[in-house]
């Protein structure tokens, strides 16, 4: 056999080789996906999503994200999370190990990769879930802005569903918790409703929910604080607006709603009403039934913690069919039961007044 023989047989033997390699190295990193096992689980948009057995590590991009693994007891698996609790002096003071968590309000694929973030939560209408669709990451919708629920009975089920969705990504102690949770949820409702839902709308007062940063922002049809308005025994002005969730309303618009009540939210005083000139004949600044709504660990209005201001509403609308609903109790038992922190009469108080902790 000459030397050009001998050098082509061993080129198809180096070639066989490699080929013989290659198919293993794809067949072995096969075998690794594969054994990395995953379920089937179904987010508020109603998609079915993929995601890990076992999630050690998420983001938590939706704006309450950090209040519901708080909650579910997993705020050790949030490998990052966004600037909203940093509003939220109370969220820190429960669960100080949120300053360590990296802050990025808007992470690229790559960046998620390397913190090895195996599961996204998101809103519907914030550009994540479009952003990451190439990726291999699961993307977990948890809020959308429309196609909310119409109606109370079909709310309660949907906010269930909602804290259900973390507990099932979470893992199994994570649902139990949510399972608990929902319980809590459904027997403060039934106590609420069981004593508002006969009233005439004569009795019900009109109500207008002044979301801030000024008086005009409201949030509209099919809110999580219509629902809690109704259920706590009052008449939703901005029901009917021509599109859900947070919006403006013409200063117009509110002085023809004349409001017999009107709360406000996410801002530290009520002056973005009571120092308004243009708003001092409505009904409820000369009646002086302007309230300042409390805040926790997050903005009541849209975070688990709504079930105390259905309380909250109910108690401030009809205090005399709730003479026995005391918020300070409320307030503490919450906190201790999910949060796992014993509240100071002094810090529920701070809570309900809507103050920081004393030493922030």
């Amino acid at each position: 056999m000459d030397k050009r023989s001998v050098v082509a047989i061993c080129v198809v033997i180096a070639v066989i080789a490699i080929v013989s390699t290659a198919i293993n190295i794809d067949h072995s990193s096969k075998e690794i996906k594969n054994s990395d096992p995953s379920r089937n689980i179904t987010d508020q948009e109603g998609r079915n999503i993929t995601i890990p057995t076992n999630v050690t590590r998420v983001a938590a991009l939706a704006g309450q994200a950090y209040e519901k693994l708080i909650l579910l007891n997993q705020t050790d698996k949030m490998a990052v999370t966004i600037s909203a609790w940093t509003n939220l002096p109370w969220s820190s003071k429960i669960a100080p190990q949120l300053k360590n968590i990296p802050i990025e309000n808007d992470p690229n694929v790559e960046d998620l990769i390397s913190k090895k973030v195996q599961v996204v939560f998101c809103l519907s209408y914030d550009g994540t879930k479009d952003k990451l669709n190439s990726s291999d990451i699961a993307v977990v919708v948890t809020q959308k802005n429309s196609g909310n629920p119409d109606n109370i009975d079909s709310f309660t089920k949907y906010v269930k569903q909602e804290i259900a969705l973390y507990g099932e990504v979470m893992g199994p102690d994570a649902k139990e918790t949510a399972e608990e949770w929902g319980a809590y949820f459904d027997q403060k409702v039934n106590y609420v409703t069981l004593r508002t839902k006969n009233l005439t709308d004569s009795q019900r007062p009109t109500v207008y929910y002044a979301r801030g940063p000024d008086a005009i922002t409201t949030q509209g049809k099919n809110s999580y604080t219509q629902f809690y308005v109704e259920m706590a025994g009052g008449r939703y002005v901005a029901k009917n607006t021509d599109k859900e969730g947070l919006q403006s309303v013409t200063m117009e618009q509110l002085l023809a709603w004349n409001p017999d009540v009107i709360f406000v939210g996410r801002v530290n005083s009520t002056d973005i009403i009571t120092n308004d000139t243009r708003l001092s004949n409505i009904r409820a600044v000369r009646d002086k039934r302007v309230y300042l709504c409390p805040q926790g660990v997050a903005y009541w209005d849209y975070g688990a913690e709504g079930v105390l201001l259905m309380e909250y509403f109910a108690k401030t609308l009809h205090p005399e069919l709730f003479q026995d609903l005391n918020m300070t109790n409320e307030v503490k038992d919450y906190y201790l039961r999910f949060y796992h922190y014993n509240l100071t009469d002094d810090e529920t108080n701070r809570i309900l007044q809507h103050l920081p902790p004393a030493s922030y």
